[in-house]
C-alpha cells in the first residue's frame, strides 16, 4: 500500500466498481468484479486487504441484490496465493512454499479428515467442496498474507478502513432499527421470517445480528488500537458508536465473549490507562448510543407501528435478553430443539462414528444446511425446523467438530488452537502489544465457538487470520510492529 491519499482513491474506485456491479446483469457483474479483484491483487498484492475489508462486510447485501458479485472475494484470495507461489518459484525459494507452522499442518489435516470421512458417509462431492471452501478460504488468505511484508502505514490504513466500514454499518443499523426493518434493505429481507425474540436485534448489511456483533468486536479492536497508537481522542467517537451498536445486536455470545476475553486482555496488559479507556467506552456506548436508540425505537413503535410490530418488537431490555437465557421456557426450548438438544444428539452420533466422525456436510454445518445430510433420517433430524423451510446450524462449533471429524479431527483442531496460543504467548517476550491483541482475538473466537459456528463465518475469521499472519511476519522480521514504530514516530491523526 502507498500513502493515505492513494488508499482513499483506491477505496472510491472499489466502491464504484461494486456499485456499478449492482446494476449490471449477473454475467457482467461477475466479469467486472472478478477481473477487478484479480488484477488489483496480481499487481498490488497488499491491496487485497483493503479490498476484502470493503467487500466481505457488505457481501450479503451485494449478493442479495446481484448474485454475480459473490465470487470476487474468493477469486482475489486465490490470485494472491497464486501470486506468492509464482514469486517463490521465480526466486527458486521452494522451501518457503511448504514452510508451515504446526498449527497450519494440524488445520489442514483436520480438513482432510473431515473430507475423507464425508466421502465414506456418502456426502456428495459438491457438498464437501462447499464446506472445504468455508474452512479453507480464509486460511488461504492467511497463507498469502504471511508471505508479504507490511509496514506501519499499511496496518494503520487497514485499521482506519475497518473503522470506516463500521461507521457505515452502524449508520445503516440505526436506520434499519428505527424504520422497523423497512428502509434501505432488500425486499427479501423485509419479508424474511424473524422470530419475536429476535425482532429487537440489528441485523445490518450482514443480514445476521451475530455476524454484525462480531464485526463490531473487530471494529472495536481496530479503533482501540488507533486510539492507543495515535493518542488522538477523536477515536473515542467510533469506539462509543461501535460499543453501543454491539449492544443493539443483543448478541449474548459476542457480548459475553468480548467481556471475558477483554477482562483477560486487561489482566495481561496490566495497564491502568487501557482499563480506563475500556470502561469509558463501555459506559458511553451504553448511555449515549444503546439507551437513546432503544428508547427512540420504542417511541417509533408506539407512535407509528402497527399491532403486529408492537407484538414482535416487544419492550425487552438487554438485561431481559440475558436473563431469558436461564428461564425455564428457554431451557426447555434448548433441550428440545436448541443447542443442548444438538449437543445430546451429536454425542449419540459420535458414539457411532468415534474415530474420524461422519464427515463434513453431515451435522449442522453450512454444507448440511444447504444440501442436507445423509444421516439426518437415521437420527430424526430431518425437517426439525420445518416451519423455516430449512435444516439447522449446530450453533456450536465444537460439537460439530466432534461429530464430523471424530477423535482424530478433534485432537487435530485442539493442536491447531493450542499451538497458535503457544506462539502468541512466546510473542509476549518480544512484542507484548501484538501478542495481547492476538490472544484477545484467540480467546474471543474460542469462546464464541461454544454458541456459534464461528469458523464458518467468513467475516471474523478473515480478520483473525489476517492478524495472525501479521503476527507471524513481525515475528520473522518481515514486517514492522505498530508499537515499535510508534516509539520512533508519533501519529497525530
Amino acid at each position: 500500500m502507498n500513502d493515505q491519499k492513494q488508499i482513499i482513491q483506491f477505496t472510491i474506485a472499489t466502491i464504484l466498481v461494486l456499485t456499478i456491479g449492482l446494476f449490471l446483469p449477473d454475467s457482467l457483474a461477475i466479469a467486472l468484479s472478478v477481473i477487478y479483484f484479480a488484477a488489483v491483487t496480481w499487481y498490488k498484492p497488499k491491496l487485497l486487504i483493503p479490498l476484502l475489508i470493503l467487500y466481505f462486510p457488505f457481501r450479503p447485501f451485494l449478493v442479495e441484490i446481484n448474485d454475480g458479485l459473490k465470487f470476487a472475494g474468493d477469486v482475489g484470495i486465490l490470485v494472491l496465493v497464486i501470486k506468492v507461489l509464482t514469486d517463490a518459484i521465480k526466486q527458486k525459494d521452494y522451501r518457503s512454499i511448504f514452510r508451515l507452522e504446526w498449527y497450519e499442518w494440524a488445520y489442514l489435516l483436520f480438513c482432510l479428515v473431515g473430507a475423507v470421512a464425508a466421502l465414506t458417509t456418502g456426502v456428495s462431492l459438491v457438498a464437501i467442496v462447499f464446506q472445504l471452501r468455508k474452512f479453507l478460504t480464509m486460511y488461504l488468505l492467511y497463507y498469502g498474507v504471511k508471505r508479504l511484508a507490511w509496514n506501519r502505514a499499511d496496518m494503520l490504513n487497514a485499521l482506519k478502513l475497518i473503522t470506516g466500514v463500521a461507521m457505515v454499518l452502524v449508520a445503516h443499523g440505526f436506520v434499519e432499527k428505527l424504520s422497523q426493518r423497512q428502509w434501505l434493505i432488500p425486499q427479501a429481507w423485509k419479508e424474511m421470517f424473524i422470530s419475536p425474540a429476535n425482532f429487537e436485534r440489528i441485523y445490518g448489511l450482514l443480514s445476521n445480528p451475530n455476524s454484525m456483533s462480531m464485526y463490531m468486536v473487530v471494529a472495536l479492536a481496530a479503533s482501540f488500537t488507533l486510539l492507543r497508537v495515535t493518542k488522538n481522542k477523536a477515536w473515542y467517537i467510533p469506539l462509543v458508536l461501535e460499543a453501543g451498536t454491539l449492544l443493539l445486536t443483543y448478541s449474548r455470545g459476542s457480548i459475553l465473549g468480548i467481556a471475558i476475553a477483554g477482562i483477560i486482555y486487561l489482566f495481561l496488559a496490566k495497564d491502568k490507562q487501557i482499563t480506563k479507556q475500556v470502561i469509558i467506552t463501555a459506559l458511553a456506548g451504553f448511555l449515549l448510543v444503546f439507551t437513546p436508540v432503544h428508547q427512540l425505537d420504542r417511541f417509533v413503535v408506539d407512535m407509528w407501528g402497527d399491532s403486529s410490530q408492537q407484538q414482535q418488537g416487544g419492550s425487552g431490555t438487554l438485561g431481559d435478553r440475558f436473563s431469558s437465557s436461564f428461564d425455564q421456557e428457554q431451557f426447555e426450548r434448548s433441550l428440545n430443539t436448541g443447542r443442548i438438544f444438538f449437543v445430546k444428539v451429536g454425542l449419540d452420533i459420535w458414539t457411532d462414528y468415534p474415530v474420524i466422525g461422519t464427515g463434513f456436510g453431515t451435522f449442522g454445518d453450512s454444507a448440511a444446511l444447504v444440501y442436507s445430510s445423509p444421516i439426518y433420517d437415521d437420527y430424526g433430524l430431518n425437517d426439525i425446523y420445518d416451519y423455516m423451510g430449512t435444516d439447522f446450524y449446530s450453533d456450536n462449533q465444537y460439537i460439530q467438530i466432534i461429530v464430523q471429524t471424530g477423535a482424530i479431527g478433534t485432537i487435530l483442531f485442539a493442536i491447531f488452537m493450542l499451538n497458535m496460543a503457544y506462539r502468541m504467548g512466546r510473542m509476549r517476550k518480544t512484542d507484548p502489544t501484538i501478542a495481547h491483541v492476538t490472544l484477545f482475538f484467540w480467546l474471543f473466537i474460542g469462546l464464541v465457538g461454544v454458541v456459534y459456528n464461528v469458523w464458518e463465518n467468513q467475516v471474523f475469521p478473515m480478520f483473525f487470520f489476517i492478524l495472525l499472519a501479521w503476527m507471524e511476519t513481525v515475528k520473522r522480521g518481515r514486517s514492522e510492529s505498530l508499537s515499535a514504530a510508534a516509539n520512533r514516530k508519533e501519529e497525530t491523526s
